[in-house]
């Protein structure tokens, strides 16, 4: 699952190079963005889970041509590893709300950074989640192939306070954005 994933970041890397005499990078403001994607946590060691893919969602919108606001969502499903020996499946959550600022573009590529409050929900037994609180923090680039289309790659940190657990989340996407302004 990991080989699909990096080779479809990297050929998609490798179009949006190729198609960007006709792109024009940007985001604008009064533009709302909406990113599906998925990618790849990497669970805290105190949590002794199995690091999974997840799927996931992004809607932002630009306050000013830097500024914008953006919620995250994503869905995953791991198990506890051997060596706890449970064998339950765990259904994971994370929902973040953030603060982003756009870095002004080079060509067709916008480098971000983005931080902001969440919550972790991890759910072992169907019935009750485990939700903790989360601050995170990330860095990113939209390469855009078109003025309202880009690929979206991110590295972001989220650290739960309650046992201070460091959670490393790394995704992709295709970004569309809509102007409502």
């Amino acid at each position: 699952m990991k080989k699909i994933f990096y080779s479809f970041v990297l050929s998609s890397i490798g179009l949006a190079t190729l198609s960007s005499h006709s792109a024009y990078a940007g985001n604008r403001p009064g533009a709302l963005t909406l990113t599906a994607g998925g990618g790849y946590v990497y669970l805290d060691s105190k949590r002794e889970m199995n690091n999974k893919g997840f799927g996931m969602l992004e809607l932002g919108y630009n306050l000013t041509e830097h500024w914008g606001v953006e919620g995250f969502l994503a869905g995953f499903k791991t198990r506890f590893k051997r060596s706890v020996n449970d064998t339950r499946h765990v259904s994971g959550t994370v929902f973040n709300f953030d603060g982003v600022y756009h870095f002004s573009p080079f060509k067709i590529v916008e480098p971000y950074i983005l931080a902001g409050v969440g919550i972790t929900g991890l759910n072992p037994n169907r019935n009750d989640a485990n939700n903790e609180g989360n601050i995170n923090a990330a860095i990113g680039a939209q390469i855009f192939v078109a003025n309202s289309v880009a690929l979206r790659l991110e590295a972001r940190d989220a650290y739960t306070w309650v046992g201070g657990k460091n959670d490393v989340y790394v995704n992709g996407g295709v970004s569309v954005l809509f102007d409502l302004c």
